[in-house]
C-alpha cells in the first residue's frame, strides 16, 4: 500500500488502457503528444512519481520498488486491468517493477529509450558517490541531461532543464543511487518474471560510464539486446534521429510503433 497518490490525468476510454510513466526528474507532460493521441481510441493514464511533478515526496524510501510500487497502487485505485505500461528511461524500470507487483493489472510493456547504469551495487553506487563529491550534484545532473540531446535541440529543451534542476537534491541523489542498485540487483530478476509481451523502442544508447549517443538506422543498442535476450516474448525497434526524450522529439513516430505494437498484439 502506497502512502501517497500519485498525482495524474485520465482521459479517453477504450481498451486495452495505456498507462504513461515518466522518467528520472521528469513529469507527466513528457506524454502529452501520447495522451492526446491515444485518448481517441484507449482509456489513458499519464502520471507524477513521488517527488515529482505535482506529487509530494512522502515518507517511503526513493527506490525503484517503492516508485514501481506506487503505480502498481494507481492501478487498483483506477480499477485499471488489462493495462499496457509504456516507461520511458527510469520509467523502464519503474513500469517492470509495477508488473512485478500488479501481475494481474498488466497485460504488456512499452519501454522507451532505456538503459542499464550498473551490473555492480557498490562499485556504481561508489563511483556516482564520488562523481558527485567531485563536480556537485548540479552539475552532474546538468551534464546527463545535456547529453540526451543532439544536434539542433528542440526549442523546450531548456525549460526542461529547469524544471530538472528544480527537483530537489533529497529527491535525485537517493533516487538514482537506487537506480543503480535496482539495475544490478533487481533488474535480470524482474526481466525473468516478465511474461506478457514486451515491445523496446530505443532512439539512443547509454553506456554504464553514462555516455550518451543516438542509434544508427539498424543499429541495436546494448539495452534492446538485453531485453531480447531475457524476455522470450520481446520485440525491438530502432528510431533514428531523436535525441533521448524521442516521444517529445519524435512523437509521430513513437506512437506509429506503440499503435503497432497494440494492434498486432491485443
Amino acid at each position: 500500500m502506497s502512502d501517497l497518490k500519485l498525482n495524474h490525468i485520465r482521459a479517453g476510454t477504450g481498451a486495452p488502457p495505456v498507462v504513461f510513466v515518466h522518467g528520472f526528474l521528469c513529469r507527466h507532460q513528457d506524454w502529452r503528444h501520447q495522451v492526446s493521441h491515444f485518448s481517441a481510441r484507449h482509456a489513458v493514464l499519464a502520471c507524477d512519481l513521488r517527488g515529482h511533478g505535482a506529487t509530494p515526496q512522502g515518507e517511503a524510501p526513493m527506490t525503484i520498488e517503492t516508485v514501481g510500487g506506487d503505480v502498481a497502487a494507481l492501478l487498483e485505485e483506477q480499477g485499471i486491468e488489462g493495462a499496457i505500461l509504456v516507461g520511458h528511461s527510469m520509467g523502464c524500470r519503474v513500469v517492470m517493477e509495477a508488473r512485478r507487483q500488479a501481475p494481474d493489472r498488466v497485460a504488456g510493456l512499452i519501454l522507451v529509450d532505456g538503459s542499464r547504469v550498473g551490473v555492480d551495487r557498490l562499485v556504481g553506487e561508489r563511483a556516482f558517490d564520488e562523481t558527485i563529491a567531485m563536480n556537485g550534484y548540479g552539475t552532474v545532473v546538468r551534464g546527463l541531461f545535456e547529453s540526451m540531446f543532439f544536434d539542433d535541440p528542440p526549442d523546450w529543451k531548456d525549460e526542461t532543464l529547469k524544471k530538472v534542476l528544480a527537483v530537489p537534491e533529497t529527491t535525485g541523489r537517493p533516487l538514482f543511487r537506487a537506480l543503480i542498485a535496482w539495475d544490478a540487483e533487481k533488474l535480470e530478476p524482474a526481466m525473468a518474471e516478465i511474461n506478457v509481451p514486451v515491445l523496446v523502442v530505443q532512439s539512443t544508447t547509454m553506456d554504464l560510464d553514462r555516455k550518451r549517443r543516438p542509434l544508427k538506422n539498424g543499429e541495436s543498442g546494448p539495452f534492446q539486446d538485453l531485453i531480447l535476450a531475457h524476455i522470450v516474448d520481446a520485440e525491438s525497434k530502432t528510431i533514428s534521429g531523436p535525441g533521448h526524450f524521442c516521444m517529445t522529439e519524435a512523437p509521430a513516430a513513437i506512437n506509429a510503433e506503440i499503435e503497432r505494437f497494440i494492434a498486432a498484439r491485443f
